[in-house]
């Protein structure tokens, strides 16, 4: 039997807590604003748990957060940002975050009842560690294993091919975390990982608002940047801030606090996307570093366009990898920009989310019904199912 009372406790403080108008709270949850201000006063209400759902979805609560009869502890934030420019945070976009960790915990029920975890469910395949003594050798040495059991699992056919194309989707077959594309209010955030402490859920945002974050290469950069923090980085604090930078450099970087986990993360991201043995493979062993821009050009040309990446990071790590000259770099930047804008490739086409793939298994296997599935979906009981509409 529900408790009327604590559910109107829950709620009232729960819509406090969030600087939520009743009347909102009302309409965006398609509940009658009365019958929230009587189920506050801890009346007994006709409401039914959809509705309750709803609500819960709106304040960016757990799942029977306001009814069951021990509900979820409040979500820990803890966040890991990838930055562009000068680091700022506007705390407005915590309810992003708590919003994709509900969709995470989401993903992960529809999982277990599909019987169908992740393949490389984190938990189970990886530990999160502090950073080695040499970052970037901890960094490359992570990268290079995660490729081999990428490879075992087939998602790549060699542990020296490129990674996928989109690399969400990789993302979030292989770990089951969703990869959420979404506007953020500081345009020099490019990505976050929210990881939830008490629970392990996890979520990255990509920001569509982020000067060049709808360029795909860059947002390559970014989301393997984002899976070293995913994996291996510790949530810390109720808002754990981890900054890093987009400078897609390994050497000479500022000390600044948290320099190692920023370190690690770039050396990760540029020897998951340009693995070093590759490279052997496509350009030969380095025997004499490029010295000249011409074949210093070629060398960062031929990489970039074999594994999807930007002039920035090819350019960068096949310096530190001994191929070319570091008082080349910026040469060999302006040199390809004059052919290659920075800009120029199109905005990434459109892909089903993680969530509305997992609600359709599930409805197709007879495990949710439809409403059901309309509620995780946060539509309406009139709205039409995303793959039931033909345009």
């Amino acid at each position: 039997m529900v408790d009327f009372a604590a559910v109107g406790r829950r709620l009232r403080e729960a819509r406090e807590t969030h600087h939520v108008e009743r009347a909102t709270l009302a309409r965006d949850a398609s509940v009658p604003e009365d019958v929230l201000a009587r189920l506050e006063a801890g009346e007994a209400v006709p409401i039914s748990t959809a509705a309750l759902a709803r609500v819960e979805r709106r304040l960016k609560l757990s799942p029977t957060a306001l009814w069951a009869d021990t509900p979820h502890e409040e979500i820990a934030l803890s966040f890991h940002f990838r930055h562009a420019s000068v680091p700022d945070f506007f705390h407005a976009d915590e309810d992003a975050a708590r919003e994709a960790l509900t969709i995470a915990r989401d993903v992960e029920g529809l999982e277990e009842r599909l019987d169908r975890p992740a393949p490389l469910k984190r938990v189970h395949w990886f530990r999160e560690a502090p950073v080695g003594h040499n970052a970037s050798a901890d960094g490359y040495a992570r990268a290079w294993r995660l490729r081999d059991i990428l490879h075992q699992k087939n998602f790549l056919d060699s542990p020296t091919s490129p990674l996928p194309d989109p690399l969400e989707t990789l993302v979030e077959e292989a770990f089951g975390v969703p990869v959420i594309e979404k506007p953020l209010h500081s345009p020099s955030v490019l990505a976050v990982t929210v990881k939830d402490r008490a629970s392990g859920l996890a979520a990255i945002l990509l920001n569509t608002a982020a000067k060049g974050g709808l360029q795909p290469l860059r947002r390559r950069v970014d989301l393997a940047h984002e899976i070293c923090h995913l994996l291996f980085d510790e949530p810390r604090d109720d808002i754990g801030l981890w900054i890093d930078v987009a400078e897609d450099q390994e050497e000479d970087a500022p000390r600044r606090q948290g320099d190692a986990v920023e370190k690690r993360a770039r050396a990760f991201a540029a020897e998951l996307l340009l693995p070093k043995l590759g490279l052997h493979r496509l350009l030969g062993r380095p025997q004499v570093r490029a010295r000249e821009l011409k074949p210093a050009v070629e060398l960062v040309q031929r990489a970039r366009e074999h594994y999807g990446t930007t002039i920035e990071l090819t350019s960068y790590h096949l310096y530190n990898v001994g191929y070319i000259e570091k008082y080349l770099l910026e040469e060999i930047l302006a040199e390809i920009q004059k052919t290659v804008p920075l800009h120029s490739h199109a905005a990434p086409s459109a892909r089903e989310a993680l969530l509305s793939r997992r609600v359709r298994e599930a409805l197709s296997a007879g495990l949710i019904s439809a409403m059901r599935a309309r509620e995780l979906l946060e539509l309406s009981a009139w709205d039409e199912l995303p793959w039931n509409t033909t345009r």
